[in-house]
Order: structure tokens, then C-alpha cells, then sequence
């Protein structure tokens, strides 16, 4: 509880978290939970009630006796999961399709990251699927958006951390490895599954007019923290200290989510935006013949085909 009270991002929130979870231990109310997994689900939906926030948590994480023998490395992010960049696509009418699944740490992804976002400079208008995104490294949400921006450095985040009372801003890059997509029309699929970091790059590049949202709304979880806590040998917490606060608005999406542009079922998005991409495309064409494979590509998705 200490903890909490010291570090949670909001500490008149924590004062309710733990004056509740003080008073169901004192009624009794945490006796009956035999066994230690069902007792961290306890707290941690007793700590979610009470300061409604998505992020906070307490798990069963027995401290292992001895550290485990391993005669090579683990797998890294790259292997495994290449640092949230799952896929890359070109859709009918050049469009780029790009889904991306987590945020990585900006040190060990950036390469990464540069290789798939400057080769989305080859397409007339992006579309980013963000409607799997969980969240991640708030560094990397401003790398990736140097790529939609010009040189000159803007704004996008801000990140406080009430544990050290300290504000970081987080601007775009100045300099880039490869090409950027400063003029293309750019689309961000979300949905309840958008979160935390995800959340924060659609926020910021809607607050700042460059991207077009369409979806549902996001899941709402805009406070982070430091990792893992070890609270005992049983038992580990994750205990937001800080919060994204958009430079812009002077607030967050907390509890309330990223409201789309274009509000459809989460499934049709992909739809919806390769579609407008398609229709701007198609009225600043001054080529006839690819104009009218715009009109034709458009009608197909359209249909289903």
C-alpha cells in the first residue's frame, strides 16, 4: 500500500485505493481467497474500481529459487515478434497498409522501424491498423511520427512523472533514415483494443490535424509506468507513476478513450479508410487512365470484391 501512496500518478486516487482496500481487509473480505492467483485478481479489480484505471494491476509472480540455466540467450523482440511491425501491404490504388502491433523500446527498434515506415513513402495515401496496439514505448510513439512530419521538429507528447515531479517532452526528429510521408493523406484504424501508447499516437496525431481516425472508440488507458515491482516473493505489481498529457489539449484520453473521425464497427475500418483513401485519390488525379482505376478499385471495395 505504501507504495501506492508514494508513486500511484494520481494521489487522491490512491488515498481511495487504499483507504478500500484497508477496509475490506478489516471486514473480512479477503479471508475466504484461498489460494494466491485468485487473490491478486481480487486486489487488482479492487484497485480498478477504485481509481478506474486499466493499467494498474497486482500479479502472482512467484520469485523464482534460483536464476534458470540457459546454455543460449533468450529470443529477442526482433525474432519473435520484429518489434510490433507485423505487415506490410500495398492495397488496390497504391494504397500502403501497414499493421502495427505494439510500440517497441525506440534503443533496440528504431532500425526496424525506419526500414518499414520509409517504404511507406512509396504509397499515395497510408493506412496504419492500430485496432490491435496494446500500447508500448512512448519514445517510439514520437519516432514514428517523425515519419508524417517535415524536419522542423514538432511537438507531440508530453510524459509527467509524478515520481520525480518531472515533465519530458517528446518532439519529432529533426533527422530521419530514409524517406518521410509528409504529403499523403494518412488513416488510423482503432478500436477498444487500442491502448495506453497506441492511444497516445492516435491522440497526438489527430490533436495536431495530420491522421484520420476510423474505428471505434480506444480503450482508454493513458498513465505508465516503470516496469514491474517486485512486492514480495509471491507478488509483483505494475503501479502507473506517470501519465501522457498531450501538449495541445493539456489533457488525456484517461478512462474516456480516443474518439474516432469516422465511427464504424472495428471490423469494417480497414474498409471504410481504404475507401476515403481511394475517393480523395480519385479527385486530385489528373491522369485519366489511373483515375478511372481509382473509380474502379473504389466500387470493387466497395462491394466486397
Amino acid at each position: 500500500m505504501s507504495r501506492i501512496e508514494a508513486g500511484y500518478v494520481l494521489p487522491e486516487a490512491a488515498q481511495i485505493a487504499i483507504r478500500n482496500l484497508r477496509a475490506a481487509q478489516a471486514s473480512g473480505e479477503y479471508k475466504g481467497i484461498a489460494t494466491a492467483k485468485p487473490f491478486a485478481e481480487r486486489i487488482t479489480a479492487d484497485l480498478r474500481a477504485a481509481t478506474r484505471d486499466k493499467h494498474i494491476a497486482v500479479f502472482f509472480d512467484p520469485e523464482p529459487a534460483t536464476p534458470p540455466k540457459s546454455s543460449s540467450p533468450p529470443l529477442k523482440a526482433r525474432e519473435r515478434f520484429n518489434f510490433g511491425f507485423d505487415k506490410i501491404e500495398r492495397l488496390r490504388g497504391n494504397v500502403g497498409y501497414l499493421d502495427l502491433r505494439s510500440f517497441a523500446d525506440l534503443n533496440e527498434g528504431r532500425e526496424t522501424a525506419s526500414a518499414y515506415l520509409g517504404a511507406l513513402a512509396n504509397f499515395d495515401a497510408i493506412v496504419i491498423d492500430l485496432r490491435q496496439n496494446g500500447g508500448g514505448n512512448t519514445p517510439m510513439v514520437a519516432y514514428i511520427a517523425s515519419y508524417f512530419f517535415g524536419p522542423t521538429p514538432v511537438h507531440v507528447t508530453d510524459m509527467y512523472w509524478r515520481d520525480e515531479d518531472k515533465t519530458v517532452e517528446l518532439w519529432t526528429s529533426e533527422n530521419v533514415p530514409g524517406r518521410r510521408s509528409v504529403s499523403q493523406d494518412l488513416y488510423l484504424l482503432v478500436g477498444p483494443s487500442t491502448f495506453s501508447a497506441a492511444e497516445d499516437f492516435c491522440y497526438s496525431l489527430q490533436q495536431l490535424k495530420r491522421a484520420t481516425l476510423v474505428g471505434e472508440r480506444t480503450g482508454g488507458g493513458a498513465h505508465m509506468g516503470r516496469g514491474l515491482q517486485r512486492l514480495s516473493p509471491l507478488f509483483t505489481a505494475f503501479i502507473p507513476v506517470g501519465q501522457s498529457l498531450n501538449p495541445v489539449t493539456k489533457t488525456n484520453w484517461e478512462n474516456v478513450g480516443v474518439e474516432p473521425d469516422v465511427k464504424v464497427p472495428a471490423e469494417r475500418a480497414l474498409v471504410e479508410a481504404h475507401l476515403a483513401a481511394l475517393r480523395k485519390l480519385t479527385e486530385r488525379e489528373s491522369d485519366p487512365g489511373w483515375r478511372n482505376e481509382l473509380r474502379r478499385a473504389a466500387a470493387d471495395v466497395a462491394s466486397g470484391k
